[in-house]
């Protein structure tokens, strides 16, 4: 039983060290703070609350104070409730989670050079890691760039002086966000992902044992490093499906703030129904989050095939009521400026049935007020100084009981609506674009047809602006943005952005007519520079996964040199025992990955110029050219 309440511990904590330092301390096991409990006058309550006895050693419990200072207090104790509302795991908040998740199976199958069949499938495989903040060094540094190409027109040193310049870049997706980060922040206006779902089905080669919470926390460390990238009045859309999407929704709540939702879109990518579970599935989701919900303006779309109802000598036009429908918001109490009379000559009908309309009474006219409904007391739209100017595009009609007031609305577009159900964007139709430009039936399962990125960029974009993807795939998104005429940053680590994703930006450029080239006009060229992260670890992990026996796993392992930087813990001392031995070929496979340094997969920038690395020259050169 503690003499001293919870709070007035914790408090004497906060107050010493600051809540925000307190938390670093605490997973640092930080000498100074035992000291400081240790040596409380209240230290045999600390002890009883933050410290366990085992084996007469008293040991720090670190998870008992971390829950302290979210907990809140309730009449002197404390309850479970949490003072934040949000997504819970594994005993704290995801938003408040300092673990990082560094890979994920990536759920497209791909075929590799001209392979005709499934039984050739990518062997690509990724084991996910996760980190604590603690064990983060110089992982999320600037890296080395290389292997830089350049596709289209110009030369390569121009590019990367040009801001204009579009990127694909080879590498995590973490990693490559926290490296460009700084060059492009706050200048992103419009982001779309579609990320792996977390499905399960074997359609998908997913990881059974990335769980839940760790695809949120994989989720939650892209989605914080994209918002970086967003400009003030951006945009994000993220594709998802129902296995995640109320859970991602919280996420997406939490880090971009409730606020700024925009929509939650429903995609119709398989209309008949995908047949498999008790239900056939015909749709996906797009959550769509502003950076700054006050500063987004969506551009509206065109209506196909539209006809106006009637023409005057400026052209088509249909009608708009206008009385303001919103009678509770808008009404003769708040806005009484907006409740004033119009003025109808009801002898003189024209062939469309409309009468003349005056802003000042003359005699014989009817007098028109908006109408009464409920005890409110309707307003006008427009003020009266503004009818007065545009009076030529009110129009008056009558129908048995009133005389209608119209504004005449010239306009062909609308905004987009919450389901995009146009057949043009079912995942049939990326799969089909694909085919064509590659031969192949089966070179991705689920592609992203090009109509549905339109959609996205027109309503979210102009031309020139700069769109990110850092889930690129099949390179749907660039290719999209490249003939829509955006700027372009693409993203994507598995080996097929050079035979896929690459080859597909060249066709681009080329002048292709597949998907929307036809729709926007476009008939070819334009350029983009691809470069790769500079492999370390990462690029031994992908040749110890593809060993094909324990022997040549150990081989690989053992044969590296200095270079390739090995954890300073105790884990290397688990290759040679004789459980390792014992394991079946995956986990050995996942154990010698996991006593390589995550921090060094990739060769950090500051140390470009070291011997060891053999960077050349030019590939220097770029490197200062690009982060300058």
């Amino acid at each position: 039983m503690l003499k001293t309440p919870l709070k007035t511990l914790v408090d004497a904590l906060i107050n010493h060290f600051t809540k925000e330092r307190l938390v670093t301390l605490i997973l640092q096991h930080d000498e100074k703070l035992l000291t400081f409990m240790l040596e409380h006058e209240n230290a045999d309550d600390y002890k009883n609350a933050f410290f366990k006895m085992i084996a007469n050693a008293l040991v720090f419990n670190e998870k008992a104070l971390l829950e302290c200072l979210e907990i809140k207090e309730l009449e002197k104790s404390f309850t479970r409730f949490k003072n934040k509302i949000g997504l819970y795991s594994q005993g704290g908040l995801i938003k408040s989670s300092e673990l990082v998740v560094l890979n994920f199976p990536f759920k497209d199958n791909v075929l590799l050079g001209n392979a005709k069949d499934n039984s050739t499938k990518s062997k690509e495989c990724f084991y996910h890691e996760i980190l604590h903040k603690k064990e983060i060094d110089t992982l999320l540094n600037k890296k080395v760039l290389c292997h830089f190409e350049m596709h289209g027109e110009g030369d390569l040193e121009s590019a990367l002086k040009d801001k204009n310049t579009n990127y694909l870049i080879k590498g995590n997706n973490l990693i490559a966000l926290h490296s460009l980060k700084k060059k492009f922040a706050k200048q992103v206006k419009c982001i779309y992902i579609d990320p792996p779902y977390n499905t399960g089905n074997d359609s998908f080669n997913y990881n059974d044992n990335f769980n839940h919470s760790s695809w949120l926390v994989f989720m939650k460390n892209r989605l914080e490093a994209a918002m970086e990238f967003l400009s003030d009045d951006g945009v994000i859309f993220v594709q998802c499906d129902d296995n995640e999407q109320a859970y991602l929704k919280v996420l997406m709540d939490e880090i971009f703030l409730r606020e700024n939702f925009v929509s939650c879109i429903t995609h119709i990518v398989k209309p008949e129904g995908r047949m498999y579970g008790q239900v056939a599935k015909t749709h996906e989701y797009i959550l769509v989050y502003a950076k700054n919900i006050n500063n987004l303006i969506f551009n509206e779309i065109e209506k196909e095939g539209h006809a106006f109802s009637y023409i005057d000598e400026k052209g088509g036009f249909d009608l708009k009521n206008l009385e303001n429908g919103n009678f509770t918001a808008f009404n003769s109490t708040n806005r009484p400026n907006l409740r004033y009379s119009f003025f109808v000559d009801e002898k003189a009908i024209n062939s469309d049935g409309f009468m003349p309309v005056y802003i000042e009474y003359k005699h014989g006219l009817t007098e028109v007020l908006p109408k009464t409904k409920d005890s409110f007391e309707y307003v006008w739209r427009w003020g009266k100084e503004k009818a007065g100017n545009e009076i030529f595009d009110i129009v008056v009609t009558k129908n048995k009981n009133s005389i209608l007031i119209f504004q005449k609305t010239r306009s062909t577009t609308t905004r987009t609506k919450s389901i995009f159900w146009d057949k043009s964007m079912i995942t049939k139709k990326g799969t089909d674009e694909i085919k064509i430009l590659f031969n192949d039936s089966s070179v991705f399962d689920t592609p992203k047809p090009e109509a549905l990125l339109q959609r996205i960029l027109e309503i979210s974009t102009q031309e020139n602006d700069l769109v990110c993807d850092f889930f690129a795939g099949s390179g749907t998104t660039c290719a999209v943005a490249h003939k829509m005429k955006r700027r372009y940053i693409g993203i994507e680590q598995m080996d097929y952005i050079e035979t896929i994703t690459k080859e597909r930006l060249k066709k681009v450029i080329e002048g292709e007519q597949g998907g929307i080239s036809k729709k926007c006009d476009f008939k070819g060229g334009g350029s983009f520079v691809y470069a790769e992260l500079k492999e370390v670890n990462s690029g031994i992990k992908k040749q110890i996964l593809n060993a094909k026996s324990t022997n040549e796993c150990l081989k690989i392992f053992n044969d590296l040199n200095e270079r390739f930087l090995k954890r300073t813990d105790n884990k290397i001392d688990e290759i040679d025992s004789e459980e390792f031995h014992n394991l079946d070929l995956n986990e050995q496979k996942r154990k010698c990955c996991a006593s390589l340094d995550s921090n060094e997969d990739y060769l950090n920038l500051g140390d470009i110029d070291e011997d060891a690395w053999e960077i050349d020259e030019i590939t220097k050169k770029y490197n200062e050219i690009f982060y300058s």
